[in-house]
């Protein structure tokens, strides 16, 4: 079986946006979907089969401070308000199919991070509901956002876990996948101020979690250079954005959104015909 690995990467998604609605324009539909954090937010869109609507959210919304703004830390202890965004948008501004995703026969999983343990969690689109707790807990990085209570846990971004979730898509058992990513290929994580200030923090509550955030930048390096070398085998497909589109988390400006949007498009038209071969593999 065959997967397809969205990476999070906060407005960098509009990337995966586009890449998302070229598939469904291509009427490609991969029998699995893993996201973490904002692949999560736009991979959706693309279970419940509303082409376009990530845009529609990105072109409309964006610029409002609801969206993205210090002022909402006031009010919600978060950068977004909490609301507006998980409930407001999906429920009555762009309302999101949730009939067609819980009648899909799509597998969609969505990454979570315990918030103590930075253990990862997966849930089923089964939890996908109109509260949309668990699409806003996959997104809640932690300094940005708070956690996220949910069936007893508290719950963070899911990629403090599994920044590329490839390796959990192995796991489930799809030996190959169509891996979505929102960094240019020459991009090296390293331990950012962030995450030092993470660190930190988790070096008191949880030794376990704290050992996990000093290795968690080698491991995406390494899951990232997986990507580049298995890239056009028989195993992986892998797409990422040019290095002059590379924008900061909560970029806003529209123009900059537009045209991560369309090349997250154009890179799946370029490569539709192995894409294809590749989400029908048994």
């Amino acid at each position: 079986m065959s997967g397809l690995v969205l990476e999070g990467g906060a407005f960098r998604g509009l990337f995966t946006a586009g890449a998302l609605d070229a598939l469904l324009d291509e009427d490609i539909h991969f029998p699995y979907t893993i996201g973490v954090s904002s692949g999560v937010s736009f991979g959706v869109s693309y279970i419940s089969r509303q082409r376009g609507r990530n845009w529609i959210i990105a072109e409309e919304y964006t610029s409002d401070p609801r969206f993205v703004g210090i002022s909402n830390f006031l009010s919600t202890r978060s950068i977004m308000d909490m609301q507006w965004v998980f409930d407001t948008i999906p429920n009555r501004l762009a309302p999101l199919d949730y009939e067609t995703i819980h009648a899909s026969t799509q597998r969609f999983v969505i990454g979570c991070s315990d918030a103590i343990s930075l253990d990862r969690l997966s849930y089923e689109k089964s939890d996908i509901d109109r509260s949309g707790k668990i699409v806003m807990a996959s997104c809640a990085l932690p300094l940005y956002f708070p956690p996220i209570y949910y069936k007893g846990k508290r719950l963070i971004d899911g990629g403090l876990s599994d920044p590329i979730p490839l390796i959990t898509s192995e796991a489930h058992g799809n030996e190959s996948n169509f891996v979505v990513l929102t960094k240019p290929k020459s991009y090296r994580h390293y331990l950012k101020p962030d995450e030092k200030i993470l660190l930190a923090y988790y070096s008191i509550v949880s030794e376990n979690a704290a050992s996990w955030l000093r290795v968690r930048h080698h491991h995406f390096n390494h899951v990232l250079e997986r990507c580049l070398k298995e890239d056009g085998t028989s195993k992986n497909i892998s797409i990422f954005i040019d290095e002059d589109l590379m924008i900061p988390r909560f970029e806003k400006d529209i123009d900059s959104l537009k045209a991560l949007y369309e090349a997250g498009y154009e890179s799946v038209m370029n490569r539709v015909r192995e894409i294809r071969d590749l989400s029908r593999a048994k």
